[in-house]
């Protein structure tokens, strides 16, 4: 079973931005581009201070059921990976990473599943080869493994 919606390219202000919609996420966003950058809009106007870094961010968008035990709600759970220094092209850009739940940092939380190491090991793949950084941001994603790759769009 597929982990991922296909990925959005959305420019959030003026930061270029890969979004994963996990599977499950259509639990707390309705099944549109608009309401994953509605909610991305809202996630940056909140984190101003640590979300305007970086060149570039891939994001993971996922459900969790929320922290309160006697609750069955969920919240917006988004892994926003940052990628700067990219003029290195060499190992790479340096890499941070952000977890937040809703609009609020998250620090009792992993911070990725073992299928988002696999997207971010896949996208770097593909950045690797490409020419410009304005190429692989608005160029093809790449394949996943089967089990994983994405077959429908959010």
């Amino acid at each position: 079973m597929t982990s991922f919606y296909k990925p959005v390219i959305l420019k959030i202000g003026t930061k270029p931005t890969i979004v994963y919609p996990c599977i499950g996420l259509e639990k707390v966003l309705d099944r549109s581009d608009k309401s994953i950058e509605a909610h991305l809009v809202g996630l940056y106007k909140s984190n101003k201070d640590v979300l305007e870094v970086g060149e570039y961010h891939i994001i993971i968008l996922w459900d969790e059921t929320t922290d309160d035990p006697n609750s069955k709600s969920k919240d917006i759970m988004s892994d926003v990976w940052i990628f700067d220094k990219t003029e290195s092209w060499g190992a790479g850009p340096l890499v941070d990473v952000k977890t937040f739940r809703n609009t609020s940092i998250e620090v009792n939380n992993g911070t990725t599943t073992g299928d988002g190491l696999i997207v971010l090991g896949r996208e770097q793949e593909f950045r690797r080869n490409s020419s410009s950084l304005e190429e692989y941001i608005n160029g093809e994603r790449p394949m996943l493994p089967s089990g994983i790759n994405p077959t429908e769009d959010f």
